[in-house]
């Protein structure tokens, strides 16, 4: 009720915040230079160096901004001051009091708590099966079941060989020729 109530407090048919919009494009379009083309066309350039064409025929600016928000840009709004005609009447229609009015005459029911609907005789939805998405391929080939699977075999029980004089029993760290030649050093 309060959204309608709010609709008597308009200053003019037209929706407050857009009413705004258009006031800013107003003072927008003082800062632009027209020049007329033809007798619904305009060449309009802003003082940044840019050029638009409005045709009032079409309702179109090159800008696309009037096209799109259905409220004139500040290019449209000079060539229609030039004209001499009203800004109100260029404004595309859902902005107005009488569609507001109309999108607000009906209301929304409220809807009773969860407990107090009626019980159903279906039977429950439950969620869907979750599916294992692809993953990253594996580093190691997979093994079948009847291979072994033996992972890293131990050292233990393995005589070491050296390999600086070749003899077994020690590795290349702990060889005595190796201990004679750095002692010379």
């Amino acid at each position: 009720m309060r959204l309608r109530q709010f609709s008597d407090t308009w200053i003019t048919y037209i929706f407050p915040k857009d009413l705004k919009v258009l006031q800013e494009n107003t003072t927008k379009s003082m800062k632009c230079n027209l020049e007329w083309n033809s007798e619904y066309n305009f060449e309009i350039k802003d003082n940044w160096s840019n050029t638009f064409v409005v045709n009032q025929n079409n309702k179109t600016c090159t800008c696309r901004s009037w096209m799109l928000k259905g409220i004139p840009c500040c290019r449209v709004i000079a060539a229609l001051y030039f004209r001499k005609l009203k800004l109100i009447h260029y404004v595309a229609h859902w902005y107005t009091k009488e569609t507001y009015l109309k999108k607000h005459n009906f209301f929304i029911q409220p809807v009773t708590n969860m407990k107090m609907w009626p019980k159903s005789t279906d039977p429950p939805v439950l969620p869907p099966v979750i599916k294992k998405l692809p993953d990253r391929p594996k580093k190691n080939r997979r093994k079948e079941q009847t291979e072994n699977k033996i992972g890293k075999l131990s050292k233990r029980g393995v005589e070491m060989t050296c390999s600086m004089c070749h003899t077994k029993g020690h590795n290349k760290k702990s060889c005595p020729m190796n201990s004679q030649s750095t002692r010379g050093r």
